[in-house]
């Protein structure tokens, strides 16, 4: 936290700490998805409660983004849908999700990518260890701060005392601050301006990148979304909205 920097001077150091030293997990990242998608596979973005599901929403049917993305994002603990205080019980609920991944058929070979800036609750845990047992190949995105420094006995933690970044097969550190808030100022008790939708949002575009360089690398013409508004739009999503209408369940 800072009372001296700006906001703009905190996201820059943020972005360039994470292109230092989250690059070739982002390669990897690439890699991996830009062999289940060129496979038939799915990739499903994870949001697992709160605002955590912003980066998993901004992956799905996005202009200039890839196609053969599922959402799943647990409808009784998004905060804008059920209600904050009810999303809160459900993030911290075991079993919940366990369930939700099993409606939205994970499935052997597809990828899941869990977002969590915490990376400790029922929900984020739940969700790691049901589609890695379903056989998809695990990301993790969140914070290792957190999950380094919550005691293992505080109750928002999954009972199994797990840490996402423990769980996965591969994590991409946000390296997000016990709070989120990064601002503090003069004369007021807690800090402000959470920083974790800008870090993983920058996380998201730079491994949908790095699939899309992979598939081109490899002869393969990575299936994105054309913006609907501009001219030919709607023409050229008409092929892939075909394709994946009765395999992506929000589509």
């Amino acid at each position: 936290m800072s009372t001296q920097k700006s906001f703009l001077d905190i996201c820059i150091e943020f972005l360039q700490k994470i292109e230092k030293e989250q690059a070739e997990n982002f390669r990897k990242a690439g890699q991996v998805i830009g062999d289940a998608i060129m496979a038939g596979k799915l990739i499903h973005a994870v949001g697992t409660g709160g605002h955590t599901c912003l980066p998993a929403y901004d992956m799905f049917y996005r202009a200039g983004g890839l196609v053969p993305v599922s959402l799943i994002i647990p409808i009784g603990a998004l905060y804008g849908a059920a209600g904050a205080l009810h999303g809160m019980r459900i993030e911290r609920c075991p079993g919940y999700m366990n369930r939700v991944i099993d409606y939205y058929k994970v499935s052997p070979g597809d990828v899941a990518i869990i977002f969590n800036n915490i990376g400790v609750n029922a929900a984020t845990i739940d969700a790691a260890l049901e589609c890695k047992a379903k056989g998809a190949y695990t990301i993790g995105v969140g914070g290792s701060p957190w999950q380094k420094e919550i005691p293992l006995d505080h109750y928002t933690r999954h009972p199994s005392k797990k840490n996402l970044m423990d769980i996965v097969d591969l994590f991409i550190d946000d390296y997000n601050p016990v709070g989120d808030a990064v601002i503090e100022l003069e004369g007021f008790d807690r800090p402000i301006a959470p920083i974790s939708q800008v870090t993983d949002s920058y996380i998201v575009r730079r491994i949908e990148i790095e699939a899309c360089k992979y598939m081109l690398s490899k002869g393969f013409k990575p299936p994105v979304w054309m913006s609907a508004n501009r001219v030919g739009g709607d023409e050229a999503n008409a092929r892939y909205q075909e394709e994946y209408f009765y395999r992506i369940k929000l589509l």
